[in-house]
């Protein structure tokens, strides 16, 4: 069960992270010597995600992918919330049923 919350702690963080390079990325639109950035994800040996931000090559659709990019990153985030309240409510009913 504790690696099952790691693994979904990795994912929330990482998408927690994507969420601020898209917030960045956009809000620096208008910044002419900004660097646009990029979260470059992955796996580790336990299950979980890495991540690291690099700086990304220009791109004139950008800005539509960085708005569809952090709406992806809510998701992600909220799946991996559901995943961790379901580990709990299973450990829960666990030791309900074992008391």
């Amino acid at each position: 069960m504790g690696n099952i919350l790691a693994i979904a702690g990795s994912g929330m963080r990482a998408a927690q992270q994507g969420v601020q390079v898209a917030a960045h990325n956009v809000a620096n639109l208008a910044t002419p010597d900004a660097q646009r950035l990029q979260l470059q994800r992955s796996s580790t040996a336990d299950g979980g995600v890495a991540t690291r931000v690099a700086v990304a090559d220009a791109d004139p659709a950008a800005p539509l992918a960085d708005l569809v990019a952090a709406r992806t990153e809510v998701l992600a985030f909220t799946a991996n919330a559901t995943l961790i309240r379901r580990a709990d409510d299973m450990l829960g009913a666990l030791l309900d049923d074992k008391a």
